[in-house]
């Protein structure tokens, strides 16, 4: 006499069915461990200066309001989408900014700003002239710009003209 026959058909189906889920419970279990691990592999791996650093970024993120760890997160995804020569590039400009004077930052801070606050037509003009131009035309433009818009000016109303 055979096994299957011992065991009533509704429990052969519901017994195949365990084994299925059994087994692809199974089969899953491996991948989502070595998954959870991954991380904490690599931060092993680190120098105790290096974990010291990351935990206290990692402290400073978790110390966040909830939507400034958000735009932090974001930014963190879009960076790491980013490839590698778009990524090399950005931090040798970040080394560029680093390195210039205080007040040299600043200034460009605030021609940034500056620029941010003009309306899109506005910069759109100041775009196309600032492509077309020698770069002591540039310069000139620019100073004109932060002369006109100064630091922290408010924008004219639509009425005034300049």
């Amino acid at each position: 006499m055979s096994l299957s026959s011992l065991i009533p058909r509704s429990n052969r189906v519901w017994m195949v069915a365990l084994l299925l889920v059994v087994g692809l419970w199974m089969a899953c279990v491996p991948q989502a461990a070595g998954q959870g691990t991954k991380g904490r592999d690599k931060v092993e791996k680190l120098s105790p200066a290096e974990r010291r650093w990351l935990e206290k970024e990692f402290k400073a993120l978790r110390d966040l309001p909830p939507e400034e760890q958000q735009r932090v997160r974001k930014n963190l995804r879009r960076w790491m989408q980013l490839p590698e020569e778009k990524r090399a590039q950005l931090r040798e400009r970040w080394k560029k900014w680093q390195q210039l004077p205080p007040e040299q930052r600043q200034r460009l801070t605030q021609l940034r700003d500056t620029l941010r606050r003009l309306p899109p037509e506005e910069r759109q003009r100041l775009r196309e002239a600032l492509r077309r131009a020698s770069p002591e035309e540039r310069q000139r433009l620019l100073e004109g710009l932060r002369h006109r818009h100064g630091a922290g000016a408010e924008r004219p109303t639509s009425g005034e003209t300049r």
